[in-house]
């Protein structure tokens, strides 16, 4: 028993269990702040990056931030409400209505067969939550049990059904006393509370009731013309834009009236006369004691929070975001962080000892790939208006290599094992930057700039260069002496291809070349592509934008369905969507959503860039000192139809031998740390029992293989 214990055990993880094991963490941008609901103790920000939980005092400090994996099921909230008792009332865009419990531990979503997936605003009037959307009018009875859905009872409210509504594109609500007056995008209608009773008021200012607010029991109407101000009685204008301009918000605190546009949050009185308050795009208004502005601007990266307290002078809180959603690439550095590029020169790194959150800035602007050299520094390729920077993480310090015209502009890029940096330019040439800084220029007339940037350069054992473009995949082997141009050669190889658009390109321990196209992947062996697309595989998708190879023999494929794995030593695919792990939804159907993806193999990460945010996925594989008997796979192997035998859940510290029946050693082979994995590959062995012994602190073990040459 002792014995058993001072052994590791290897475990096969299927796929299911993978995804159970499996940890996802989730990086969004919440400063484009849709709605803000609460009191002046803690403020809740319905967000573009999900719903954050702000404590104000002493100091403004976001407390937490719930996103689609917490149970939201997309991380685009549009309106934000708080009930009697302190839940809150989340309306999304993909996932319908989500309730939070008032502890924030409890996170519930309605059936998306009762509701609209996409909701614009929440209200709560009493024991009623009303709902405006795309589809009307929704207003559900919870009987004052808002946490137990099964005695609410749902009403909708449609044009066709209740003229008086005026449309189906409901864009505001708001409630007072006994009367719910809703804005759409040809009026506003006041109902009873109950809803048994209608009036409607066609284009009071404008078309659009884009916001309603109360003061002194005068209700005031935002329009794209300005303010209307009136009762069930009628409305007269207050205060008129001298042009059409979009609104956002209003709020009403003091006699005045605030009024939140794309640039300018106004403050007008009960005359009419109005004057700018706060000069910046502006999405959403809360006041009571504390005047508190959510940014709009972008909804990648939006303005943030903004707040005045009387006396004072406007301050921005810290939500410690990242820069943007949009990420144009993403790495690991050696340090364990993660860097994060978002067509800008800033760049987001997320500390690996606290899990931080630091801004740095390049010197020049728009990164768009990012790479790591062998000493731990950040290399960034820029595509407008170009050069390549670097920032080195142990001085804190960058510098910048810039050339003139057209080969500014970075169209590719890539890093090889010797810290050589390779830039193809838009002027159509590859320059090579060693890593003492030399240069080397080479033109090779097959390679057409392709009318965007971000494609990729490889490199196999041979040191051979690999490009991928809009017209094939080039092959370019300088010799191992680069600044030697007389033993290159280059070939473009075409043939085969699902697409010509490589999007995407990686190299395995084999010297495959793996690439990623709009129509499929493909491998080329030395000979010829062979293609995987989802008619011959369970990949997700042919629409792939990324391929990377980790140390375990597995090539990963990001495509615009999520992510697929395919484990190439046994032939076995897994695929991660946004329905079955925490990789980040795309509930607007964005086009090119998922953009970067890389693996750092030693701690067993994977990141995942998106143009809403960075997912990282931890697939690790654990061993398990508890189980009896190794595990290795598959066993037998046989030689055409399996390439490798893995050897599974193996700790840091272990060392793997193959010896043969009469214990002659064969391999030895390298343990992944992250992956927890050894590969053999015994393609030219002969028929036989191969015994297969793995050692580390705890112990060792030994397993039989059986290797079948089959003709």
């Amino acid at each position: 028993m002792q014995k058993t214990k001072e052994r590791f055990i290897l475990l096969l993880i299927i796929a299911s269990s993978v995804i159970q094991a499996s940890k996802w963490q989730t990086y969004t941008n919440f400063g484009f702040i849709y709605d803000i609901c609460g009191n002046d103790s803690n403020l809740f920000l319905a967000t573009a990056g999900g719903v954050v939980i702000l404590q104000t005092k002493p100091e403004p400090e976001v407390k937490k931030v719930l996103l689609h994996t917490d149970g939201l099921g997309v991380n685009k909230c549009l309106g934000i409400a708080q009930d009697s008792e302190g839940n809150l009332w989340v309306a999304t865009y993909g996932a319908g209505v989500v309730v939070i419990g008032k502890d924030l531990s409890e996170v519930r979503r309605y059936s998306l067969y009762e509701l609209p997936q996409r909701t614009r605003v929440v209200a709560v009037a009493g024991s009623r939550v009303i709902l405006g959307t795309e589809q009307g009018l929704f207003v559900i009875e919870t009987q004052g049990t808002p946490l137990d859905f099964s005695d609410d009872r749902i009403r909708r409210f449609t044009v066709g059904e209740t003229k008086e509504l005026l449309s189906d594109q409901v864009l505001a609500i708001g409630v007072i006393d006994s009367c719910c007056w809703i804005g759409t995008n040809q009026g506003v209608s006041c109902a009873d509370t109950s809803f048994s009773r209608w009036q409607g008021f066609r284009r009071p200012l404008g078309d659009s009731v884009l916001a309603i607010g109360f003061l002194k029991k005068k209700v005031i109407l935002a329009t794209e013309a300005g303010l209307a101000i009136g009762e069930r009685s009628g409305f007269l204008p207050l205060w008129q834009f001298p042009s059409v301009k979009k609104v956002k918000d209003i709020a009403v605190y003091d006699n005045f009236i605030y009024l939140a546009t794309v640039d300018t949050v106004f403050k007008v009185d009960t005359t009419g006369a109005a004057q700018p308050f706060f000069i910046k795009a502006a999405q959403s208004l809360w006041v009571q004691e504390t005047f508190w502005v959510g940014g709009g601007g972008s909804e990648e990266a939006g303005q943030g929070l903004f707040y005045l307290q009387s006396g004072q002078s406007w301050r921005q809180v810290a939500l410690g975001c990242i820069y943007s959603g949009l990420i144009s690439d993403c790495t690991f550095g050696k340090d364990g962080s993660v860097y994060l590029g978002h067509h800008s020169n800033s760049v987001t790194r997320l500390l690996p000892d606290d899990g931080s959150i630091q801004i740095i800035r390049s010197p020049l602007s728009w990164a768009l790939q990012i790479r790591c050299d062998s000493k731990g520094r950040l290399w960034f390729s820029h595509f407008w208006p170009g050069g390549v920077s670097m920032f080195d993480p142990a001085t804190n310090s960058w510098q910048s290599i810039t050339w003139s015209g057209k080969k500014n502009i970075i169209m590719a890029f890539g890093l090889d094992r010797f810290d050589t940096k390779w830039v193809f330019n838009q002027n159509g040439s590859i320059i090579a930057i060693d890593s003492t800084g030399r240069q080397a220029e080479f033109v090779l007339p097959e390679l057409v700039p392709p009318p965007g940037g971000g494609y990729e350069f490889a490199f196999d054992s041979k040191n051979r260069v690999w490009l991928g473009l809009t017209n094939g995949l080039e092959e370019f082997d300088y010799g191992g002496t680069l600044f030697d141009p007389s033993d290159d050669g280059h070939t473009l190889h075409i043939a085969g291809l699902p697409s010509t658009e490589i999007r995407s390109i990686a190299v395995d321990f084999s010297d495959n070349v793996w690439v990623a196209t709009p129509q499929g992947g493909a491998v080329w062996n030395g000979k010829e592509f062979q293609v995987y697309t989802t008619a011959n595989s369970p990949l997700l998708s042919n629409d792939l934008y990324r391929v990377r190879v980790d140390d375990a023999g597995r090539v990963w494929f990001l495509s615009d369905l999520g992510l697929s794995i395919f484990d190439v030593p046994i032939r076995r695919w897994t695929n991660y969507t946004p329905q079955n792990s925490g990789i980040l939804p795309n509930p607007q159907g964005l086009s090119a959503f998922y953009t970067a993806l890389d693996l750092d193999v030693y701690q067993g990460l994977a990141g995942i860039g998106t143009t809403r945010g960075f997912s990282l996925f931890n697939f690790a594989t654990p061993y398990d000192t508890q189980t009896a008997r190794l595990r290795v796979y598959p066993n037998p192997f046989i030689t055409k139809e399996h390439s490798g035998v893995i050897i599974d859940g193996l700790p840091k510290d272990a060392q793997v031998r193959v010896y043969t029946i009469s214990g002659k050693l064969v391999a030895v082979l390298p343990v992944m740390p992250g992956t927890g994995r050894a590969v053999w590959y015994p393609n030219k062995t002969t028929n036989g029992l191969y015994i297969i012994v793995a050692t580390s602190g705890m112990g060792s073990y030994t397993e039989k293989v059986a290797v079948i040459q089959k003709q």
